[in-house]
């Protein structure tokens, strides 16, 4: 899913309850990250609630993004962080 789709959707509801549900389910479409990788070096300092993200450049020059958190609605704002940087080039990515 991309930015747009979900920008579209959540425009589609009219309180934010629906919108926190739409956040959850977003969140719960997201590829599992493996507890191998849910270390101290890859855990978001600073967050309330549990997050680990590994950031990296492939070969192609885009970025793959895999996050995780223990609490649903922070996972669905991974989500939306996916669905707008996933993918995207250095170039991309700093504008």
């Amino acid at each position: 899913m991309n930015i747009e789709e979900i920008v579209d959707n959540f425009c589609l509801f009219d309180d934010w309850e629906d919108r926190y549900r739409y956040l959850i389910d977003l969140g719960g479409r997201l590829p599992p990250m493996p507890d191998e990788l849910k270390t101290e070096e890859t855990r978001v300092k600073g967050c309330m609630s549990q997050v680990w993200m590994v950031l990296e450049w492939n070969k192609d020059g885009r970025l793959s993004l895999l996050a995780d958190s223990d609490a649903q609605i922070v996972r669905g704002l991974i989500a939306v962080l996916c669905a707008i940087f996933q993918t995207k080039t250095d170039g991309e990515v700093g504008k």
